[in-house]
């Protein structure tokens, strides 16, 4: 009982000594704003003044929430005086702050002003409304015990222009820790006028605006900062797709997708031709031989733009990618002018990235064509072993690129597949031609020596860095889904795809040329054998991609 009563008469006090604070400051902001008189307005004036300014130009702006000190000024504005015309000033504040913000950094206004207006009518009528049910209180109290409806009102807009996907619980947090953080600066400000009146309104404004600007700069510094950090690691995420594109029209679809986030934009790249044409138009999906009179426009320096630059009937923006000029970028469509809008240190070191991929692309772009001219090289080598297989590889490879389209194989993968297709015999370079040759059954050590083909081919490709997947294939090319295959003996899902699509190819390649061994069969024989053993030889989806492509004209030109 005594602990009870203890207890009440503490919590009695604290009352008791809050009326007494809050007494006195009341007082003493009636007295103050009495002594000033005509100097009122000015008073209101510069306190209106530093609103709208730090309002205009924000400490901290991010997507989800920024935060300034206006909230500070307006609630002293309200503090010092309740009364008219304390709310026109508050409102011009607003407006001025409104004002700042679309010409300064054209940031969005919208929220600011629906915060701002819904502040100021609520700390103009609001009090007046608590003084009816509290006859007696104080404005300053009657201010106070406004704020927490006017936190709710603001969260509430604050989530209308927000993003869907935004954290309203953080959002909340944020508002209450602005409010926490305003009303203790603005007590602040309102004994600073009450000891030095205007001088201290002008010493808060400076104080509380200097904070503000520094802390401005320092969140400007970081944000950056931020997108330069940001900038470059999207950058070196597209080198690295970059050099993975196995043509040129990838590396501009790579780009195109990185650059634009709009249909109806595009991207062309123009190179110096050593050919009969004078410049090479290369798009996502085609390349154009072009005269000197198809290009209209002055050709940009490395890391320089040209705007209505014209090739051809397109018509964009250049941005020169060397320093003979002799390499150019062409952006067209609505964000043609995308890349003028980047930093200068982060165009330079893009301009350097693009410029340096698009050689390393088109170097291995040669070495692949001059790899692939030795494969077949090769390979007519293999097939030349034996007068049936005349061109036997070369008619596989192009069979399996046909299946491999049809099937929506990635265009990087399709080069794989016409290599190991292609190669996919050599091994037969280390079997006598007269076993090849040998008409009639073979003995169990020449099919022994037959079938070691696919594993010697494997080896002598398995010494080529970065042909590990072709190595691969040619291996297990003669392999079965029901595991009767060699030289491994692999099963269903041991068996990569792309080496059950040679397989098939092989297969019908074989069956529909002469051969030492039988005559030669039609495609529909060398189909329907191919249908007998679908799901142990062969795998369904690919037989069926066969018969799709051996009846449509239109695919079947390249079988």
């Amino acid at each position: 009982m005594a602990a009870g009563s203890g207890s009440g008469f503490r919590i009695r006090n604290r009352r008791r000594m809050i009326v007494q604070i809050t007494d006195i400051i009341g007082s003493s902001v009636l007295e103050a704003v009495s002594a000033a008189g005509q100097h009122s307005m000015i008073l209101l004036a510069v306190l209106a003044i530093g609103s709208a300014v730090t309002g205009g130009l924000p400490m901290l702006s991010l997507p989800l929430f920024e935060f300034s000190l206006n909230k500070t000024f307006i609630l002293s504005l309200f503090f010092l005086q309740p009364d008219d015309p304390t709310a026109y000033f508050a409102l011009a504040s607003i407006l001025v702050g409104t004002f700042l913000r679309k010409t300064t950094s054209g940031r969005e206004f919208w929220r600011y002003l629906a915060v701002g207006i819904t502040m100021v009518i609520l700390l103009k009528y609001g009090p007046a409304v608590y003084q009816r049910f509290q006859p007696g209180a104080l404005s300053q109290i009657a201010l106070i015990a406004v704020l927490p409806i006017l936190i709710f009102i603001e969260i509430i807009i604050n989530i209308l222009f927000s993003a869907k996907d935004s954290n309203i619980s953080k959002l909340s947090v944020i508002i209450l820790i602005s409010y926490i953080a305003a009303l203790p600066l603005s007590i602040m400000t309102v004994i600073m006028v009450i000891n030095d009146g205007i001088l201290g309104a002008v010493l808060a404004f400076a104080g509380l605006a200097g904070f503000s600007f520094i802390g401005r700069s320092i969140n400007r510094r970081y944000q950056w900062n931020t997108q330069r950090i940001s900038e470059i690691s999207r950058q070196d995420r597209l080198a690295t797709r970059l050099m993975g594109s196995s043509s040129y029209e990838e590396f501009l679809g790579i780009l195109q997708d990185n650059l634009f986030d709009h249909e109806g934009s595009g991207i062309m790249a123009l190179t110096k031709s050593s050919g009969s044409y004078d410049w090479v138009l290369w798009s996502t999906d085609a390349q154009l031989g072009l005269k000197e009179s198809s290009v209209s426009g002055v050709l940009p320096a490395k890391g320089r733009f040209t705007t209505d630059f014209t090739v051809e009937s397109n018509s964009g923006t250049a941005l020169g990618l060397s320093d003979s000029k002799e390499l150019i970028i062409v952006l067209s469509g609505p964000e043609q002018n995308i890349l003028q809008s980047i930093p200068s240190s982060l165009l330079e070191n893009l301009v350097l990235l693009l410029g340096h991929t698009w050689e390393s692309v088109g170097h291995s772009l040669r070495s692949e064509r001059s790899f692939l001219a030795a494969a077949v090289t090769l390979a007519r080598l293999a097939d030349s072993k034996d007068d049936y297989t005349h061109g036997h590889s070369l008619r596989v490879a192009e069979l399996s690129c046909s299946l491999g389209r049809y099937l929506h194989i990635p265009p990087e993968n399709i080069q794989t597949l016409r290599v190991a297709a292609i190669l996919h015999d050599i091994g037969k370079l280390a079997i006598p031609a007269a076993i090849l040759t040998k008409r009639g059954l073979l003995t169990k050590k020449e099919r022994e020596i037959v079938e070691a083909h696919p594993v010697e081919g494997a080896r002598i490709v398995s010494g080529l860095s970065g042909y590990e997947e072709v190595a691969s294939i040619i291996r297990s090319h003669h392999e079965r889904l029901d595991g009767m295959g060699y030289p491994d003996g692999l099963r269903y899902g041991e068996i990569p795809f792309m080496t059950r699509i040679v397989t098939v190819a092989d297969n019908f390649d074989a069956i529909t040329s002469d051969r030492s061994y039988r005559t030669v069969s039609g495609s529909d024989n060398a189909l329907e054998v191919i249908r007998d053993e679908k799901g142990s030889k062969f795998d369904s989806r690919i037989v069926s991609a066969l018969e799709a492509i051996l009846s449509d004209e239109s695919l079947s030109t390249t079988v």
